[in-house]
């Protein structure tokens, strides 16, 4: 009888012997950061079949299995699940709080949810480690507006614009926000240099139209229209605009 003990006893610290082992195989292997923002079907796939076959639950997330963790997070939110995304985010900054990739998303989640005061704070925190992302700003930016703090979302706006000016709707966005602050001159600058980045943009074209109109500015109102029309030949509401203008204006026949 006490040999069959001794031999389970062995067993057992054998067990825990190679799961320690095991382990340790994964702490070293493991990544941590940067962290990838999009997977490719074949990761994704391999994360599926994990899932099924070696399911883990957040409350029993351990260290060494941080990056799932967060590939599981970023799939969930890549599929719309963001009650799911928000659950295994969390968990991640419980175990690394400058985690700035899940700073980010589960920000994003809660201004989709409508709470712009919580995802604040996160931005808050996340620039305060890093201000080196333009789309960080673009964010923080967002929960500002959406509390209609528009100088302060306006400010946000325009330190991702000094980080990377080639998104033209990173531009729209300062542009409308100084539109709704009556600021109808700077609102034209802002639509007029997303028009250089997308000049074929009727909407941009449009807007650049009416708020040329509204400051006076003949000229930029003139060019937009035109370029309308060029686009769009047949829209006749465009095209009875440019000849009224050019009843007004004879010089730009």
């Amino acid at each position: 009888m006490s040999q069959i003990l001794i031999a389970a006893s062995a067993l057992a610290i054998m067990i825990w012997i190679f799961s320690i082992q095991s382990r340790l195989s994964k702490s070293k292997n493991m990544k941590i950061g940067p962290w990838p923002h999009e997977l490719d079907q074949a990761e994704k796939n391999a994360i599926r079949e994990e899932e099924d076959i070696n399911p883990i639950k957040p409350e029993d997330l351990d260290y060494t299995d941080l990056t799932r963790a967060y590939r599981i997070a970023d799939m969930n939110f890549a599929r719309g699940n963001l009650g799911e995304a928000e659950k295994w985010f969390i968990n991640v900054l419980a175990f690394d709080p400058n985690h700035c990739e899940s700073l980010n998303r589960l920000g994003v989640i809660y201004i989709q949810q409508g709470n712009a005061r919580r995802a604040e704070i996160l931005y808050r925190k996340l620039l305060s480690i890093t201000q080196k992302e333009s789309a960080y700003y673009c964010n923080y930016g967002k929960c500002l507006y959406n509390q209609k703090r528009l100088p302060e979302a306006i400010e946000a706006y325009d330190n991702a614009l000094k980080l990377d000016s080639s998104r033209p709707s990173r531009f729209v966005s300062v542009g409308q926000i100084h539109y709704e602050l009556k600021d109808y001159v700077k609102a034209l600058s802002y639509f007029v240099k997303a028009l250089d980045l997308d000049q074929q943009n009727k909407e941009y074209l449009s807007i650049t139209a009416e708020l040329a109109e509204l400051v006076g500015d003949t000229d930029r109102m003139h060019k937009s229209l035109e370029k309308i029309v060029e686009i769009d030949p047949y829209n006749e509401a465009i095209r009875k605009k440019l000849e009224a203008l050019r009843g007004i204006n004879p010089a730009k026949q």
